[in-house]
């Protein structure tokens, strides 16, 4: 009998490429549900702060090679924003003294630990990469090798408005900082990022000044992770604040915004305009697709690797293939497509991407080859 030759999408995407996901949040589920990675887990459809969808057997199914794994402290204004929040003090009491009531520095390193932590426990399914040296050599070790892990940070509240902490972070293996998050932090000011179905009776009602950039302190920050090597995501800051971090990096470092959407296909202050999306190409740098909705597009439904791909054509039209990644922001607390809802679902895209017309070399590029170069230009730590 004739052998079955294999579907030309799954050679690209398990043979051809290598996968790199620049956002992804296992680090949540752990530290705050003490979720195990090994353990197989629910991934629902819709929104659910309790769904893992990066555990093991997840990201090996869907062919992630890289996971950019990022850390998060959470803002004590969450709680004061969303006052039915509060009772999480009485029903997770350990966890909100660990997250709450400890200096956000202290709760970053915590975290950080946790993660190490989960990928030891993890055996050879999983390695940690402190630098790009690690990197390199867990993505040389063969066809079985474990999946990279690389610390990243969001939110420049984890530095605690110490300067000194760019430095510390650094040390233990940080890849970029994504400057903002959800609140002021002292380096840089937020787009508000909750969604409308998440504003309802008192909680998230949106109350923010688009106006305001970086601080003193954040202009401070930028100059120091340039000088060291280390990246930087603005991906959440303000319009004001990504244009003077574009300012003063110049062309001297790649930079990255992780996880956006298109601000002329979706017209939200979150999302890139296409000055934007050519200003980070020109300095070799790579804007990466969310996977949520919302963000892609001005009308929001329950499917969305239609979004995805028309957001990575406008990306690549706009700033070139060579500067497009994958961001999807997998368990931070977001409410992916329900046709692409956790890491095993990855190949549908690759698929998609096949039937769209798109080439070996450009998917390949997509998936990791430009993260990998951004990584290795851009991230000094040896």
């Amino acid at each position: 009998m004739e052998e079955l030759q294999e579907p030309y999408w799954k050679q690209i995407h398990y043979r051809d490429s290598t996968i790199v996901d620049l956002h992804a949040h296992p680090s949540l589920k752990v530290s705050l549900f003490k979720k195990t990675l090994t353990r197989g887990h629910r991934a629902a459809k819709m929104f659910d702060p309790f769904s893992v969808r990066t555990d093991i057997s997840k990201l090996r199914k869907g062919g992630l090679d890289a996971m950019l794994s990022v850390i998060y402290a959470p803002e004590a204004q969450i709680a004061e924003d969303c006052k039915p929040l509060g009772i999480l003090r009485y029903v997770m009491p350990s966890t909100w003294r660990k997250i709450f009531e400890q200096p956000y520095f202290d709760v970053a390193n915590q975290m950080l630990d946790e993660m190490e932590k989960a990928v030891e426990d993890a055996g050879p399914d999983l390695r940690m990469a402190h630098s790009v040296t690690e990197l390199n050599a867990i993505l040389e070790m063969g066809e079985n090798r474990p999946i990279a892990v690389v610390h990243c940070i969001e939110g420049a509240n984890s530095l605690s408005e110490d300067l000194d902490s760019v430095q510390h972070f650094f040390d233990r293996g940080v890849a970029y900082i994504t400057l903002a998050h959800f609140y002021p932090n002292g380096v840089a000011y937020p787009c508000y990022p909750f969604p409308e179905p998440m504003q309802v009776g008192d909680c998230f009602q949106p109350d923010h000044d688009l106006t305001p950039g970086l601080t003193t302190l954040g202009e401070q920050v930028v100059e120091k992770m340039t000088d060291l090597g280390m990246l930087i995501d603005v991906s959440h800051c303000t319009p004001a604040a990504r244009e003077r971090v574009y300012d003063i990096v110049g062309n001297r470092a790649p930079l990255m915004a992780t996880h956006v959407g298109a601000y002329e296909i979706n017209p939200d202050p979150y999302n890139l305009t296409d000055w934007e999306i050519r200003k980070i190409a020109d300095t070799g740098g790579i804007v990466g697709v969310i996977f949520m909705n919302y963000w892609l597009m001005p009308h929001e439904t329950g499917r969305g690797i239609n979004f995805i791909t028309h957001t990575l054509r406008h990306f690549k039209n706009v700033g070139g293939i060579d500067h497009v990644g994958i961001g999807s922001d997998f368990d931070g607390f977001t409410d992916p497509p329900d046709d692409l809802k956790d890491a095993s679902e990855l190949p549908k895209l690759t698929q998609r991407l096949v039937a769209e017309g798109y080439t070996s070399e450009e998917i390949g590029k997509i998936w990791g080859g430009n993260a990998l170069r951004v990584l290795r230009e851009g991230w000094k730590k040896q």
